[in-house]
């Protein structure tokens, strides 16, 4: 049975994460993507030449073969934390990791002779790249988390390996049980890594690739349920969200759920009066008021013009009229600011409660009920909140 000669498996290995950054950092090139794109890109040509000049090992000198090599690999592992911080929207303090990575070249610089130090740098490699597959773990197990993003799970899985492996590469190190005084080796430890890349490396690219597909479909579908002006749900948008499952789970924690309707009182006159760009400010305005007042599981949609609907699980009457009251002072703030010329400009709320397992059933007569209350509070004077029962 012939031997695996893992000379050319790291060559092959190389060639494919250098083939794939260059293809990415072409796209990134165009311009329309965002800063991760080019990451990325610069990740995989930074990895897949390190992989390379390490099959240069005894052909050219121990400094471009083992140091240069390595730290490229290393600086390839850190992009790629530097792409899911992009892809998560976080801002990342660099200085720490150039530090970091500026110690570790200094230390390959030290132990830069291909006769000696193998296990003590296949450790601090190791101990590098395993770090950074454990932070794009993390990183991508919250994207996953926060946006519902299943593929996310398949890369959050991938790194996970890649730093369980590598960590079980840091312990043969340390104990000198990697076999062989080589990473070209065969039947070593090094033989196995490399073998497991050859498989985990494009299946971690495909899988960050499909991260950032269902990421963008998210985003299309998300921008077509709802209000461009405001941000809010449209009708569309609401009735999606209360047959989602996260929706259901909420709603079911608690007996009663809320539905508020909500208007602003003399929106007509804005608009008449001041004009409709004004008016689509007080629109945003109001629409930013409420996003910062509601918890992650409320709902919140436009039904048209000046009337929107806010849907809160888990809470009965005096949930919802604290809601509201504080929406009103905090409206009531935000037009004394603006100075709307006199104009009275407050909101009239009206609320309606049902069960929590009936939500989606009687949504209908829950908004009928809240309009009810609605129209009340219109008709005695305005900057009123109005229960269906009193109604």
């Amino acid at each position: 049975m012939p031997q695996l000669d893992v000379k050319t498996i790291y060559f092959l290995v190389g060639l494919f994460a250098t083939t794939t950054g260059a293809v990415l950092s072409i796209l990134a090139l165009t311009g329309r993507f965002d800063r991760w794109l080019k990451y990325w890109g610069i990740s995989n040509l930074c990895t897949g030449a390190g992989i390379l000049l390490l099959t240069f090992r005894d052909i050219v000198p121990d400094f471009y073969s083992i140091a240069v090599a390595n730290m490229l690999v290393i600086i390839g592992y850190f992009l790629l934390m530097a792409t899911a911080q992009g892809l998560h929207h976080r801002n990342m303090t660099w200085w720490p990791h150039l530090l970091f990575l500026g110690l570790i070249a200094g230390l390959f610089l030290m132990m830069q002779n291909a006769d000696s130090y193998y296990n003590e740098r296949t450790a601090l490699s190791s101990v590098a790249c395993g770090y950074y597959a454990l932070r794009v773990a993390k990183i991508t197990k919250q994207i996953a988390r926060e946006e519902d993003i299943v593929s996310a799970y398949l890369v959050f899985g991938i790194f996970t390996l890649a730093a369980l492996v590598l960590g079980m590469r840091i312990l043969a190190s340390l104990t000198y049980h990697l076999g062989g005084d080589s990473i070209f080796s065969s039947g070593g430890m090094s033989m196995w890594v490399i073998l497991l890349a050859a498989s985990i490396g494009p299946l971690w690219n495909m899988s960050m690739l499909l991260m950032i597909m269902e990421r963008i479909n998210r985003n299309w579908i998300g921008r077509a349920l709802r209000d461009p002006l405001t941000g809010a749900l449209n009708r569309e948008g609401l009735k999606r969200a209360l047959e989602n499952n996260t929706m259901r789970r909420h709603s079911d924690s608690h007996p009663f759920t809320a539905l508020l309707l909500v208007d602003i009182d003399h929106f007509k006159q804005v608009n008449d009066q001041l004009g409709h760009a004004f008016g689509d400010e007080l629109l945003r305005s109001f629409a930013d008021i409420v996003h910062h007042q509601l918890r992650s599981s409320d709902l919140f949609a436009r039904q048209g013009g000046d009337e929107f609907v806010i849907i809160l699980p888990s809470s009965g009457e005096k949930e919802a009229r604290d809601v509201a009251g504080r929406l009103q002072n905090a409206f009531a703030q935000e037009t004394d600011r603006v100075k709307p010329d006199g104009l009275a400009v407050t909101l009239s709320i009206g609320i309606a409660v049902t069960e929590s397992d009936q939500l989606s059933g009687s949504l209908h007569q829950l908004m009928a009920r809240a309009d009810s209350a609605l129209y009340q509070s219109k008709h005695q004077g305005r900057n009123r909140i109005t229960s269906a029962q009193a109604a």
